[in-house]
């Protein structure tokens, strides 16, 4: 699997192949990227991780339908960030 941010690799023994690989992706000398571990492929699909709920943000119930308080304070708020 190849995308934009990210390929599937699997480490070869011999450290020129590692570096003719990387290359090949576009990896430059001095640059900085992530890896990420992956056990090795079963043939299963592993479902996506669950993503962890955002907390609801109060100011914005105007937004969906709620009572409008930003709307109706945003005078108070913009006079925080002048002092």
């Amino acid at each position: 699997m190849s995308t934009t941010d990210g390929w599937d690799f699997t480490v070869p023994d011999d450290e020129a192949e590692l570096l003719a690989e990387l290359r090949r992706h576009g990896v430059t000398p001095g640059e900085r990227f992530r890896l990420i571990h992956s056990p090795a492929p079963t043939g299963e699909v592993q479902p996506a991780p669950e993503r962890p709920r955002c907390e609801e943000l109060s100011f914005i119930g105007s937004v969906k339908g709620g009572p409008r308080d930003m709307a109706r304070n945003t005078d108070a708020y913009l006079a925080g960030f002048g002092e």
